[in-house]
């Protein structure tokens, strides 16, 4: 199967981007996209696949049989997609897209969406067999548009490792000590698309105090001083942001001298989904906002639990059951009570139900893969 990946793309030559604008830009914005589309593909069967858009719609129709869209929070009053709608009309190839999500700080679904955006709903609408989408609230989003040819199948990184040997990792248990490994993450730059915003902040406070305690990695996505801190170790540029780190935690109880010198020390970001699983692999736990950083623990045994800020992360982890907590609902951030909530059993149990579910969506869009057949 020859598949033409729009979306999220799986990596990105360092060479080619050496600055942190430059890559941000190669991951969309978020290092983890390259997640969705690593687990989106890892379980294809691909015989050529490419995704420099820059060759153009023509050149995808006569060498492509598929477009295939690692899809993100594309349903998001601030975005717009009529770019790729019209990439897509350009061609008459069939068309699957996986993981579409709807972006609010609340439930309504009426969203406003630009004229780009609708239009690439309704492209989609015709192409696709069904439509794979992250949760309820954007199932009901997509039904005030007039379309329901929709299955709920959550993120495709959800999926990465059903199709291997062995199946997903068992979830490692955690005796939470002195020398417990964390990892936290945190989106300080989303803070005000939060169900909270002043809940959030406080939540940020709270993770950042665990950090400190067990002395975690912070794994930036987006964050611009932590991702500098990371890439630039040592340099007038780091020392800068762990300046700017520090005002922005103004107004919380946090040690500033404690505050600056672990940013600058544990700061991490990772261009590379196998370097991001490997690292987790040598942590023990992992707790914050990015679903993405669950995932990639997870994925690799590592327990993780996720405090969802808004509908985007809530409805995913609702649906697909990994371990969380509505912001809202935690009044004090806690790592190690945070892992005794956490039921990784019923997560097992429920990606054992979805992966079958998940098959039939990928059978349904014509997307050949490596999932064994159903039991007979």
């Amino acid at each position: 199967m020859k598949i033409f990946l729009l979306g999220a793309t799986p990596r990105f030559d360092l060479a080619d981007a050496p600055g942190l604008r430059d890559r941000l830009g190669k991951t969309g914005g978020n290092s983890g996209n390259q997640i969705i589309a690593h687990g989106l593909l890892k379980p294809l069967a691909v015989d050529a696949l490419d995704w420099a858009h820059r060759k153009g719609p023509a050149h995808v129709q006569e060498n492509f049989d598929h477009i295939l869209i690692a899809a993100a929070n594309f349903l998001h009053t601030g975005f717009d997609f009529g770019g790729m709608a019209r990439f897509i009309e350009q061609t008459t190839l069939p068309v699957s897209i996986v993981g579409l999500g709807a972006q609010s700080s609340t439930y309504d679904p009426k969203i406003e969406l630009t004229e780009g955006t609708q239009r690439f709903v309704k492209v989609i609408a015709e192409r696709c067999a069904r439509i794979g989408v992250r949760g309820p609230f954007t199932a009901e989003v997509l039904a005030g548009l007039g379309v329901d040819n929709v299955q709920i199948t959550g993120c495709p990184s959800y999926y990465m490792n059903g199709a291997q040997p062995d199946g997903a990792p068992a979830i490692r248990a955690l005796a939470f000590d002195g020398a417990t490994r964390l990892a936290v993450n945190g989106s300080r730059d989303v803070v005000r698309h939060a169900f909270d915003p002043q809940k959030m902040r406080a939540t940020l406070h709270g993770l950042i105090a665990e950090a400190l305690r067990y002395d975690a990695l912070f794994v930036a996505q987006t964050e611009a001083e932590e991702i500098t801190m990371a890439d630039h170790p040592g340099t007038p540029e780091a020392e800068a942001a762990a300046d700017r780190l520090v005002d922005f935690f103004h107004d919380s109880a946090l040690d500033p001298s404690a505050l600056r010198g672990w940013a600058l020390r544990r700061s991490r970001v990772f261009w590379s989904v196998d370097d991001w699983l490997d690292a987790m692999r040598e942590v023990d736990f992992v707790v914050g906002t990015r679903f993405h950083g669950a995932i990639a623990a997870l994925s690799v045994g590592t327990p993780a639990f996720v405090l969802c800020h808004d509908t985007r992360t809530k409805e995913m982890c609702e649906f697909l059951g990994l371990p969380h907590s509505d912001i809202r609902a935690v009044e004090r951030i806690d790592a190690a009570a945070l892992y005794a909530r956490a039921d990784f059993a019923a997560l097992q149990a429920r990606r054992e139900q979805l992966t079958r579910s998940y098959v039939d969506f990928l059978d349904i869009n014509g997307l050949k893969h490596r999932f064994a057949p159903p039991a007979v």
